[in-house]
């Protein structure tokens, strides 16, 4: 079993009992957990201008607009409030495939010693730093909902405010 600090739409319920192969058990497949040295932020995107995987369409006329759509990520300072995940070993390659815009990276979760958590890779945090800068980042409507019904289901739980950036409706397309 590999352990992995999750935050974000990581840990709602319903991802947890993916992750873990089987309805979720908090104590024994997740525990709320504190990640010091690292905090929550919105400094991961896709650019919506560029990306060729996926996209973001405007569901009021289907246009694509050029933005930057943000997520959550963990960057070095202060202290985040999370989930540790005890996820099999097997089941790690499908997380990273699931987690494309940020990278795997070992820390040390307080209390639990070794873990996996997920940060953004170096291009899509700049990104999303030059798009809250010029005004033309968005979190999603949807994302946002998720991620608040995900912490809502873990007593104590909350998200870094003010948000940096506007929410959008935008539907979201695999290309």
């Amino acid at each position: 079993m590999a352990a992995v600090f999750g935050y974000g739409s990581l840990i709602a319920p319903a991802t947890i009992a993916e992750l873990v192969g089987r309805p979720a058990v908090a104590g024994r497949d997740y525990s709320r957990a504190r990640l010091t040295g690292w905090s929550l932020t919105w400094n991961v995107c896709t650019d919506n201008g560029v990306n060729r995987s996926v996209a973001y369409l405007d569901p009021a006329d289907g246009s694509r607009p050029s933005v930057q759509v943000l997520f959550l990520t963990v960057e070095p300072g202060g202290a985040a409030e999370g989930v540790v995940i005890h996820v099999p070993d097997d089941g790690l390659p499908a997380l990273d495939a699931r987690e494309g815009n940020y990278r795997r990276t070992s820390v040390d979760v307080d209390g639990f010693g070794p873990a996996w958590t997920y940060v953004a890779e170096p291009g899509s945090a700049e990104r999303a730093r030059r798009g809250i800068a010029a005004g033309t980042a968005r979190i999603r409507r949807d994302y946002l909902d998720t991620v608040l019904a995900a912490y809502a289901s873990h007593e104590g739980l909350s998200l870094p405010r003010p948000l940096p950036a506007p929410v959008a409706d935008l539907r979201r397309i695999r290309l």
